[in-house]
């Protein structure tokens, strides 16, 4: 089993935790971007994956090369583009815009349809996870609609987090769009309490799942930090509650939960309410740790922390 996680990998500037952009005199340099968090959160929970991305020939393209090798994650293209990594500046203390981005023409905007075939000449694919960020220019929606079509037509689940961000986009309406789409696209999509607000959608957990399944005939996970994650689950909602923890840093806490359900997913077969516990786990530990991918969990840690919870 591989699950091809497709789009950006960034650095993410982080400022001090609880102090914000404008008034922080440091500024911590981090791994991120939704597309690897999720591919080395799969593989620190003995799920293969493969990162479907370039990399700049830059600095920082040679660091998120060398965390991508040091977690044993394969990268489709393996040759290194002109074009510089993205960047993207955190500020947790902003609730409208958490995240912002910057970088003209980024390096995971050169993603071709050639490398998509590369990625798909293994008959041992067996899920795709996308996001919307590289949806926000033309070459990488286009990069993207065909990954998402070469995965229909071999029969490879999709899994989506719109993951979406009102700074990146020209217009609401273009980020809604894009939104719909992923979600008509995919068999498991995860949504959390914060994309339903910036999206105007019902933020009530219940009533967000009935209503996107309505619409978009997919599974969705809805999570909501220290409130839980809830689920479709055999035409019950499943709500897990975490225990009370002191969070250090929520920053990748969603990538982690999304990982280890994908990794239940592709185990099982299907949403089972054991599945959403080991999500909400994941996530929960993730933010015990300053930082995303340093803080993500082995499967010892969720299973420790799983016979602890009770």
């Amino acid at each position: 089993m591989v699950v091809v996680c497709l789009g950006e990998a960034l650095i993410d500037l982080v400022p001090l935790f609880g102090e914000s952009a404008r008034t922080t005199a440091t500024l911590t340099v981090q791994p991120g971007g939704a597309p690897l968090n999720v591919s080395v959160g799969l593989a620190r929970l003995d799920c293969e994956s493969l990162f479907l991305g370039c990399l700049s020939e830059d600095s920082f393209g040679l660091r998120l090369r060398e965390v991508l090798e040091r977690e044993h994650v394969r990268r489709v293209p393996s040759d290194p583009v002109l074009n510089p990594t993205r960047l993207a500046v955190v500020d947790h203390t902003n609730a409208i815009a958490p995240f912002r981005f910057y970088g003209d023409t980024p390096a995971d905007s050169r993603l071709l349809g050639a490398h998509i075939d590369d990625a798909f000449r293994s008959d041992r694919i067996t899920g795709l996870y996308v996001g919307s960020l590289m949806m926000t220019n033309e070459s990488g929606e286009s990069a993207q609609r065909y990954a998402i079509q070469r995965a229909a037509e071999l029969a490879v689940p999709i899994y989506a987090d719109p993951n979406p961000r009102p700074s990146a986009w020209p217009s609401q309406e273009d980020m809604i769009a894009v939104t719909e789409y992923l979600l008509t696209s995919s068999s498991l999509a995860k949504l959390s309490i914060d994309d339903a607000t910036v999206l105007g959608w019902p933020v009530d957990p219940m009533e967000l799942i009935g209503w996107c399944e309505d619409r978009f005939g997919t599974q969705i996970f809805v999570t909501g930090g220290a409130a839980g994650c809830w689920a479709n689950v055999d035409g019950r909602i499943a709500h897990i509650q975490p225990p009370e923890i002191v969070a250090v840093d929520p920053t990748g806490a969603g990538d982690a939960s999304f990982s280890a359900l994908i990794t239940s997913v592709q185990q099982v077969g299907q949403l089972s309410e054991e599945g959403l516990r080991f999500a909400s786990a994941a996530g929960a530990i993730t933010t015990l740790t300053r930082g995303a991918i340093a803080a993500f969990p082995s499967l010892d840690q969720i299973e420790s922390f799983l016979a602890e919870w009770g």
